[in-house]
């Protein structure tokens, strides 16, 4: 861990609503086959993947608990973390699209809609979101935009340093005023189409390509996350943690983890995947 890293540790206290690590069932662990995980700040911290972090990932891979990324990130993005990282696929932008791997490792897209449907959707979003963000200047779309098949990404801070949270607050108020479909991740606002969310496509891609009924995911699936955009997934899954670094946010969030850790970030999926695996 990094001297930086360390030092962060401290900043960050247990929700009162959740529950230590330590309390985590053995048996939920033991029958634990699938872990959803958001990635900015979730797997990543302070803008890099751990070393720890890699670690776990094979060794969670090695025991037989698959990993499948959750995420508000581009599909460009998402396209490498499926090849490159021990991850049975990538649930990306926000719930738009699941990147799964085939028998023989090559990768497969499967669109929430016709893709060609969700382009055109993206489009029209794209436009509106530029006409409002000349009334907010220190917001930007996302560098990665170019990179994003069916959603639109506004900077407030990734690039933007230091973070614009009161442009942010109010840009996404603006959005929800408007009709349009808008989360607030760690790092972006993301605007989407209507009708589907990280759980609605976690649910499809768990029952469609993993053939597990509503009751098995229930046990079977555990979700880790770190803001409020992850609160379709805590409010659906009974296994689900929060990183350290969601209490910032819990404030303002109606469904929480009902577990937390007590590091941030990838440092704290690393400490996650340490007491599962240990109660195997």
């Amino acid at each position: 861990m990094s001297m930086s890293a360390f030092s962060s540790l401290g900043s960050f206290g247990l929700a009162l609503s959740a529950l230590e690590l330590s309390s985590l069932d053995k048996s939920a662990c033991q029958g634990l086959r699938f872990i959803l995980s958001d990635f900015d700040d979730t797997l990543t911290w302070e803008g890099r993947l751990p070393v720890d972090t890699l670690r776990a990932l094979a060794q969670l891979e090695a025991n037989g608990i698959k990993v499948i990324p959750v995420t508000g990130g581009c599909a460009g993005w998402s396209d490498m973390i499926a090849r490159s990282l021990p991850v049975d696929g990538v649930i990306t932008e926000g719930g738009a699209c699941f990147i799964g791997k085939t028998p023989d490792r090559h990768l497969s897209y499967a669109f929430w809609r016709e893709e060609a449907e969700m382009r055109a959707e993206q489009a029209r979003l794209l436009t509106q979101v530029n006409q409002l963000l000349a009334e907010y200047p220190r917001l930007r779309l996302a560098r990665d935009q170019a990179y994003r098949l069916t959603d639109v990404a506004i900077d407030y801070a990734q690039d933007v340093k230091p973070a614009a949270i009161a442009d942010k607050d109010a840009c996404l108020a603006a959005l929800i005023a408007m009709g349009l479909n808008a989360k607030a991740s760690s790092i972006h606002i993301n605007v989407c189409s209507q009708g589907y969310d990280k759980f609605s496509m976690a649910q499809r891609v768990l029952g469609e390509v993993y053939g597990l009924t509503e009751a098995q995911q229930q046990e079977q699936v555990l979700y880790v996350g770190d803001a409020p955009n992850d609160e379709s997934m805590f409010a659906r899954f009974p296994l689900s943690v929060g990183v350290a670094n969601i209490a910032e946010h819990l404030h303002k969030m109606q469904h929480r983890p009902r577990y937390q850790t007590r590091q941030p970030g990838g440092l704290g999926f690393a400490e996650l995947a340490d007491v599962i695996l240990s109660a195997r």
